[in-house]
């Protein structure tokens, strides 16, 4: 019988308007007062679907202990990981997976980003299903490997990396060496991104959109400082599966982003990292999309 994790997020109206009640209702402003309607409607939205998926593995007799995104939870005794939000909270759940099948269930189609969430409520019982009897087709989705010289544990990321000085105003300095190639540069930080994150703040910053099961990675700096006529050979790739990057930071208050603004490092003058393709990837579900 296979053991479930589900993984779901804490609505916006939940974390801003229950928990933190003061955060918006000294604000009387028409704008924010309609943000929160969309934010309680979006809430209830998410809460019942959460419960249809609760029913749907109840009637089929399967074991699943239920967690929110920022809980600290082990998923090795678990056959699957399913979630319950939007494309945060399947990044969330990714990082830790390893043998698991992980698929996602968006909770509210019409205001949340659900190209990893696949699944909608109206399809998630017969896919799961397909999931218990092994008749899908599964797809792998490929990892960046964060690897410190400090003693801190790897961390793995499915969609990126952003690599910068914590304000966003200030300049970034770093070695960047890539194919035995070394190069300082200057600039407003660096995307390293997977085939999963390519259509995303990578592709805005001038990089390619690459298939999301191909087992490749890609880096680009951002704006790169070309005063004194500098030049810069590293300028942005992609790179095979056997191909490093690695970073010397040359920033007195460097930052780390993986997979959005939420998890941060931080990566001080003389620090070094080594950014890679793992070699567990995620195992998700094909819809035939």
């Amino acid at each position: 019988m296979s053991k479930v994790l589900l993984f779901y997020k804490k609505s916006s109206y939940e974390i801003y308007c229950l928990e933190r009640k003061g955060t918006f209702s000294a604000i009387n402003n028409l704008t924010v007062r309609n943000k929160i309607k969309k934010f309680k409607k979006v809430h209830k939205e998410h809460y019942a679907v959460l419960e249809q998926v609760e029913a749907v593995l109840k009637k089929h007799n399967l074991s699943y202990c239920k967690c929110h995104r920022g809980q600290d939870i082990s998923r090795k005794i678990y056959d699957m990981v399913i979630t319950v939000g939007g494309d945060g909270t399947f990044l969330e759940a990714a990082r830790k997976i390893n043998k698991q099948i992980l698929f996602g269930v968006n909770s509210s189609p019409a205001y949340s980003v659900g190209r990893l969430c696949v699944l909608n409520i109206s399809d998630f019982e017969k896919t799961l299903k397909g999931v218990v009897q092994k008749k899908l087709n599964v797809k792998f989705l490929h990892r960046l490997r964060l690897d410190f010289d400090d003693g801190r544990p790897s961390f793995y990321a499915l969609n990126d990396f952003l690599i910068c000085h914590r304000n966003p105003a200030a300049m970034s300095r770093y070695l960047l060496t890539v194919k035995g190639v070394k190069e300082e540069q200057r600039s407003s930080g660096i995307w390293i991104s997977t085939p999963t994150g390519s259509s995303g703040a990578i592709y805005s910053a001038g990089g390619k959109i690459i298939p999301n099961t191909e087992k490749k990675m890609q880096y680009i700096p951002r704006e790169l400082y070309l005063g004194s006529n500098k030049k810069y050979y590293l300028k942005g790739a992609v790179l095979g599966p056997r191909q490093k990057i690695n970073i010397t930071s040359l920033i007195r208050e460097g930052k780390i982003f993986a997979d959005g603004s939420h998890v941060s490092f931080a990566f001080s003058v003389g620090s070094n990292i080594k950014i890679s393709l793992a070699n567990n990837p995620i195992r998700t579900i094909c819809t035939g999309d």
